[in-house]
């Protein structure tokens, strides 16, 4: 992967948290980076109920709150409560054709004025990325395309 945008402060959407979360190649460099202190990921409480959802479908509750209490309990995440973004992401959902927890973790991004992760783009992001990172002030990435 090798991603030259993997620098600095970076708001990760659950995508992301879901790749560290399975150690896949991406999820491992990401890791690499963070511990290397090349990144600081900050993320929503939304986006770790998310990521704990997906994985427990995935690998069933106890493997999930496993793997997600490692990101959570590891203290190299900024992890924003939900409730400090909401009104953005009720703007951005209302403007935007794309999820809720998709529009907390661009909210988090504008309020911070972070650029923002994804692992890729879903169908409703690909017409409007233009559109979304002028309303979230700041970049969005994808670690795959």
């Amino acid at each position: 992967m090798k991603k030259r945008f993997l620098r600095g402060d970076m708001v990760f959407d659950t995508s992301v948290l879901v790749e560290i979360a399975l150690a896949t190649d991406d999820g491992r460099e990401i890791i690499d980076e963070i511990v290397e202190g090349n990144i600081t990921p900050y993320t929503t409480t939304l986006n770790v109920t998310e990521a704990l959802y997906i994985l427990c479908r995935l690998l069933g509750l106890e493997e999930a709150e496993r793997r997600i209490g490692l990101i959570v309990n590891s203290k190299c995440f900024e992890i924003v409560s939900s409730d400090n973004v909401s009104l953005e992401a009720a703007e951005c959902k209302c403007m935007f054709p794309i999820s809720i927890v998709d529009c907390h973790t661009l909210a988090l991004a504008r309020k911070h004025g972070k650029p923002a992760l994804f692992y890729r783009p879903e169908k409703e992001f690909e017409k409007i990325i233009g559109k979304l990172e002028t309303w979230a002030k700041t970049k969005i990435y994808f670690i795959t395309k």
